[in-house]
């Protein structure tokens, strides 16, 4: 039988510490200053957004900072494709 096949089993190094709860993944990770984001699209495809009222948001504690497409755009970033 060839090295390399269809159907052929494959071994894979990674199945014993994830499936034995040894596994590492970015959400287990937790660093002193740590911040995270979050993405809002909307739920219309195609939709126009006229304007978008940030201010409460902005207003919550713990949050850094709000980007708007527009901020990106302004920054040469350009969208973010949702696959």
């Amino acid at each position: 039988m060839p090295r390399f096949g269809v159907g052929q089993g494959l071994h894979r190094v990674e199945d014993e510490r994830l499936l034995t709860g040894r596994g590492r993944y970015s959400d287990d990770v937790n660093l002193p200053g740590q911040a995270h984001a979050v993405m809002v699209r909307s739920p219309f495809a195609h939709a126009v957004l006229r304007g978008i009222d940030a201010a409460a948001a902005g207003d919550a504690p713990g949050v850094l900072a709000i980007y708007s497409g527009a901020d990106l755009a302004a920054d040469g970033i350009g969208t973010l494709p949702c696959p």
